[in-house]
């Protein structure tokens, strides 16, 4: 998909460059590669696009999703082809990304302070339909000026605090008085609220998630009507992870979700939710056969945190995670050997995703590309610098 902005494009040069270095993988067995290696299973994650795609039809809420969690224009691009609304995302540089690929209607799911983001931002917005989360005035103020200085306007979301003690107003009080005065802004555009119920997600117990849930959704909707009624529209009401996207997208007066993790998957989120499969593994290999003990190449620097990985098979237990080593409770009766190839799936897929430089795609089980995983970490590839800012 070719980008639509000025310049070189950084984001197909940086794919360009992975598929000269790692290409040579493409049409090998995955069982070849060099572990650790990060795999999409290109027909599955579609399937769970797919499945959400068809799940969402016969509810109240669309969905944005959010591709924080495999940073992937190819997977976003996806995403859109089979119906989402627009695209969330967590950093300013993942926002550049996306546009450079060409997509539009992106919502930075945080708020924004840093003077160089704030600049890049508005300067996106010249093209772009780009969104903001917003708590604060002084913020709000901030984002004003610079989209002035750019000649943009920028569409702001007010986060409310729904729980997760992290961003957003805390009061409906607060909120009204706060879209009373992004309304006298220029270069703002007030579309309306934004809220994380991320705090549900860390209860297992499925009851007390659903209370917690219901919760969060009765204070973050009370917001939403209290600014209608007092002649403020909120067209938008934009909520809701993939632990709990079926009770938020079927809660009357959600306009969208910003569930992620549903395409690739993982063992925090699959403890949860049953509807998707695991489309994303690190392959790795057997390198150490101790007594009652099975250890392969990838340790927390390759699997990330949380969750607790497992392996698809065989299936043990895992004792604990080293930097560069995978440790499994294994009886000596267990017949794998020294170099077996093997597959883990991540506790936690976006701590996962970000540790990769690329994907290995594959399809039924060979390697048929190479994705970037694009920008990653904080580092953003000199998006934005001056040099690399959209102009």
């Amino acid at each position: 998909m070719a980008a639509q902005m000025p310049g070189p494009n950084p984001v197909v040069r940086y794919e360009d460059e992975m598929r000269r270095l790692y290409g040579g993988a493409i049409g090998r067995p995955v069982e070849s590669l060099v572990t650790p290696a990060l795999v999409l299973d290109l027909p599955a994650a579609k399937r769970n696009i797919a499945a959400m795609a068809a799940a969402l039809e016969t509810k109240p809420a669309e969905i944005r999703p959010h591709i924080k969690v495999h940073k992937s224009p190819q997977l976003s691009a996806l995403q859109v082809e089979a119906g989402a609304i627009g695209l969330s995302v967590a950093t300013v540089w993942e926002a550049i990304a996306l546009a450079w690929w060409g997509l539009d209607d992106l919502f930075v799911v945080n708020t924004v302070s840093h003077a160089d983001k704030v600049r890049a931002l508005v300067e996106l917005a010249r093209d772009k339909r780009i969104f903001v989360a917003v708590d604060e005035l002084a913020n709000a103020e901030s984002l004003s000026a610079a989209a002035g200085a750019a000649g943009s306007e920028l569409g702001v979301l007010i986060e409310v605090d729904t729980g997760m003690d992290r961003a957003g107003v805390d009061t409906v009080k607060e909120a009204i008085s706060l879209a009373e005065s992004i309304q006298r802004l220029a270069g703002l555009r007030l579309e309306g609220i934004t809220g994380y119920e991320g705090h549900c997600s860390l209860e297992p117990d499925e009851d007390r998630r659903r209370a917690k849930h219901r919760d969060a959704m009765d204070k973050f909707l009370e917001v939403a009507d209290s600014l209608e009624n007092g002649g403020i529209p909120c067209p938008i009401r934009s909520a809701g992870g993939t632990a709990t996207w079926d009770l938020t997208a079927s809660r009357p007066g959600i306009t969208e979700i910003q569930a992620g993790s549903y395409v690739v998957m993982d063992t925090f989120h699959g403890a949860m939710v049953r509807d998707f499969e695991n489309a994303l593994t690190v392959a790795t290999t057997v390198i150490s056969r101790a007594h009652d003990r099975l250890i392969v190449d990838a340790g927390n620097k390759s699997v990330g945190i949380g969750g607790g990985p497992r392996l698809m098979a065989p299936d043990i237990a895992a004792l604990r995670f080293d930097e560069e080593h995978g440790i499994f409770v294994a009886p000596d009766s267990l017949e794998v050997a020294v170099g077996t190839a093997l597959r883990l799936i991540p506790g936690y897929a976006p701590a996962t995703v970000n540790l990769y430089d690329f994907y290995y795609v594959a399809d039924d089980g060979v390697v048929v590309d190479i994705w970037p995983v694009f920008p990653r970490g904080p580092g953003h590839h000199g998006l934005l610098t001056a040099s690399g800012r959209a102009q």
